[in-house]
């Protein structure tokens, strides 16, 4: 949602309010995200000082994922809290920068669920695989080279 600082002076704060964001143009095709269901979003702004303010998030969205293997659609639900600070102190680095006279959340919340998606998903199980690598491991028996080192011990 986008606020002008002159409105924000005017809600008493903190501020609270939920929407729902259609993200599907901004996430949909981003590396291994196929859909996206409407992003709830529940958000509390808490003033800072001049022109600083803290919004607070909880972030709600089903994301349709392709399976790393078998290329699959795989659902990921993102239920996540997150915070950021929203300033037009340029010297702040820990801030995102207020351009020009708007506060603008959506990018901030694309970002959180970019951070909260896996890098990859998978439905397949390696287990057994593993199991397999540990028995063949087990019949080599011990490297001839390090045989007389066993006497060590």
């Amino acid at each position: 949602m986008k606020f002008a600082l002159a409105q924000l002076g005017n809600f008493r704060m903190p501020y609270s309010y939920d929407e729902e964001l259609d993200l599907s143009d901004e996430l949909n095709g981003f590396e291994d995200i196929l859909r996206t269901s409407l992003c709830k979003v529940s958000t509390t702004i808490k003033e800072r000082g001049e022109d600083t303010y803290l919004c607070v998030f909880h972030i709600n969205v089903e994301l349709i994922v392709q399976d790393s293997i078998t290329l699959e659609e795989i659902p990921y639900e993102i239920d996540v809290d997150a915070e950021e600070l929203f300033t037009k102190d340029v010297e702040n680095m820990d801030a995102t920068y207020i351009e020009g006279q708007t506060l603008d959340t959506k990018e901030a919340i694309i970002s959180i669920i970019l951070e909260n998606k896996p890098a990859s998903q998978s439905t397949e199980s390696f287990e057994d695989q593993n199991e397999e690598f540990e028995d063949e491991e087990e019949d080599k028996g011990i490297n001839p080279a390090f045989a007389s080192l066993k006497d060590l011990l």
